[in-house]
């Protein structure tokens, strides 16, 4: 990496993310975020409320969309894309950025690395470091950068079919089912008549290069195949690479034929168990519908599993991991349960976690023995993340 690059990027810079200067994410119920990980973007507490609350965006959020529910509160915070991705606290957040200062909304990420995790920082910015060198100069002195975000993060509503123990309403439409306050409503889609939304996209689908659904869950959301449909029929899809976070617990029939199009498709199948450990965190699946779409999907598409390493499935890490070798996937455990706080390893009694702690050290040498570095390290920060906290100052990460 070059010597602009380290000082905005590296070892000099703990602060920096690119994303803000390529990307834009958009909640389930209509917040627009830096990333899907900023702790300025969720009001899960309002979902909570007996009554129906004044909906009033946080300080730090970067704006709102004209059909969430949060426009009525904060008129003067409704924004389109384009408006958000340049909003007063999006600028802000660059210049605080490359002057080295940390960003409240991103205290999840500095939260991780603080305690030995791995964070959505670092693993973005070892994506896009041929990026770093660029930041600055494209920034004007107030910190608007004169683009469109090519790397989008659209939630197109909570709609999904499980109620997975980590989770809860707003963020699933399952859930909602059983949980949610009588003034709302359990399926939260504040995207599909949002026509200046669809407006932004078709007239900017050419510069599109890059797009992460989830959800909800993505392959059950109309306004997922609206924009894939809307890149194929503009002519751009060939230069997009689309990512996912799926559960797979459904085919996604209508995507595959979608598929061919786009200049890659990778699935990251969400999967914190084997069996029973699966069917009891993602409540509502089938282990083997998992298994077989897994199986479908493998010769058409990139398909690796998604891990949350927490409380519920410390103990079957190591099935997980041979389920993986014996298929041939890629596995991924970064992503650690931060919050609901009972749900991470952290607040495991002292006796558990020494007797995690040897158990993760037999299964980084087990990895280490194989070659096997990227779960490797991700247990070894998993480890350090399990030992170095207080539970009590875990920071919420809202929906993800």
């Amino acid at each position: 990496m070059s010597t602009e690059a380290n000082r905005h990027g590296g070892p000099t810079n703990k602060t920096l993310c690119v994303l803000p200067w390529i990307h834009l994410c958009a909640s389930i119920d209509g917040v627009y975020g830096r990333c899907c990980v900023d702790n300025a973007m969720y009001h899960n507490e309002l979902y909570e409320q007996q009554d129906e609350p004044v909906f009033q965006l946080n300080d730090d959020a970067i704006g709102c969309s004209p059909g969430s529910r949060y426009a009525k509160d904060n008129p003067d915070r409704v924004l389109g894309l384009q408006e958000a991705f340049n909003s007063p606290n999006m600028k802000r957040t660059r210049l605080a950025m490359l002057n080295g200062e940390r960003v409240d909304a991103c205290k999840y990420c500095y939260f991780r690395e603080d305690h030995g995790g791995q964070s959505y920082r670092q693993s973005i910015n070892r994506r896009f470091e041929h990026e770093l060198d660029a930041l600055a100069g494209r920034t004007a002195a107030d910190g608007t950068v004169e683009d469109f975000p090519y790397f989008l993060d659209i939630r197109f509503g909570n709609t999904c079919n499980l109620r997975c123990v980590m989770c809860t309403y707003p963020v699933s439409s399952a859930w909602g089912a059983e949980q949610r306050p009588s003034w709302s409503s359990a399926v939260i889609d504040p995207y599909r008549a949002d026509e200046e939304l669809w407006r932004t996209l078709r007239a900017n689908a050419h510069l599109i290069r890059r797009l992460y659904f989830a959800g909800g869950e993505p392959f059950m959301q109309p306004g997922h195949y609206a924009l894939l449909e809307l890149l194929v029929e503009t002519g751009n899809a060939g230069n997009v690479d689309v990512a996912y976070n799926s559960n797979l617990t459904m085919s996604p029939d209508k995507a595959i034929g979608l598929f061919p199009h786009f200049k890659s498709v990778g699935i990251g199948a969400s999967c914190d168990g084997v069996g029973e450990v699966f069917e009891r965190i993602r409540t509502g699946g089938k282990w083997q519908v998992f298994v077989d779409n897994v199986h479908r999907l493998r010769t058409q598409v990139d398909v690796w599993l998604q891990v949350s390493p927490q409380r519920d499935n410390l103990w079957d890490l190591r099935n997980l991991l041979e389920f993986a070798r014996a298929e041939g996937l890629d596995i991924d455990l970064a992503n650690v349960v931060q919050w609901p706080k009972e749900m991470s390893v952290s607040s495991l009694p002292d006796e558990e976690k020494a007797r995690a702690t040897g158990e993760l050290t037999e299964l980084i040498a087990w990895c280490a023995e194989l070659g096997w570095d990227k779960p490797a390290a991700h247990l070894g920060a998993l480890r350090s993340f399990m030992n170095s906290l207080d539970p009590t100052n875990l920071v919420d990460e809202g929906a993800s």
